[in-house]
């Protein structure tokens, strides 16, 4: 049975670990970031739309931010975050873009120039979005729900999860957590457990960030998404 280490935070990690489970591989999860909400609250001014980088960016949202946007189209990243946003009572109109740069055309592609755009995202980010929006003549307003914190588990913990047996596959879903998990690579002992692993990750970027000898030989997902990933485990 393939044991698929699963670095991602809490819930997704678990989400992760029950469908690598009814693929019939072993799970072995070990979250290097947490995120924790930020509670903020729902800014004045005109909403033409709504755009939502993360599930996680609506997992933490107050239930004022649903109120006051409950009748806005929502733009959101994927289908899980579009999934989570609509569960949320949003109305989403589109979740295929995949990715920030995606979201970006998508909205401008949709909307005319010079609208209002609250954007739902978290505090550890690329600007890529908002700057996009701006570039095509929108003007995005930025609510950041969550913060993603880095966690630091000992030696010990990640020996006693990670077991006496190798780890086969690694999957990797953001250039944060790739960069987690470099460091846990460079641990004398850690590391070795982890080298022979095939590393599959999102995007070429994420690839990057866990060092050069690594993204050489990465799977890389067509797409930015997990189904896509998983498809990509199973060849």
């Amino acid at each position: 049975m393939r044991r698929v280490l699963v670095t991602r935070p809490e819930p997704g990690a678990s989400e992760t670990a029950a469908r690598l489970a009814e693929m019939g591989c072993a799970p072995v999860v070990l979250p290097l970031t947490e995120t924790v909400p930020l509670h903020p609250a729902m800014a004045t001014g005109k909403v033409d739309a709504v755009a939502v980088s993360s599930p996680n960016a609506i997992r933490h949202a107050p239930q004022s931010i649903f109120d006051a946007l409950k009748d806005k189209p929502v733009y959101a990243v994927g289908s899980r975050t579009g999934e989570a946003a609509r569960a949320a009572g949003l109305n989403v109109v589109d979740d295929t873009a995949g990715d920030a740069e995606g979201l970006a055309e998508r909205i401008a592609a949709a909307l005319s120039a010079s609208c209002d755009v609250t954007v739902l995202c978290g505090h550890v980010r690329r600007d890529v979005l908002e700057r996009r929006l701006r570039e095509a003549g929108h003007r995005p307003r930025v609510i950041e729900i969550y913060n993603t914190l880095p966690l630091e588990p000992s030696d010990d913990k990640v020996q006693s999860i990670l077991g006496d047996l190798p780890v086969d596959d690694v999957l990797v879903y953001s250039a944060n957590g790739a960069d987690r998990l470099a460091g846990l690579l460079a641990r004398p002992g850690i590391g070795t457990k982890l080298r022979a692993a095939t590393f599959y990750c999102l995007s070429q970027r994420i690839a990057a960030a866990l060092g050069p000898d690594i993204a050489k030989t990465a799977k890389i997902a067509d797409f930015p998404a997990e189904d896509r990933l998983m498809v990509l485990l199973k060849t």
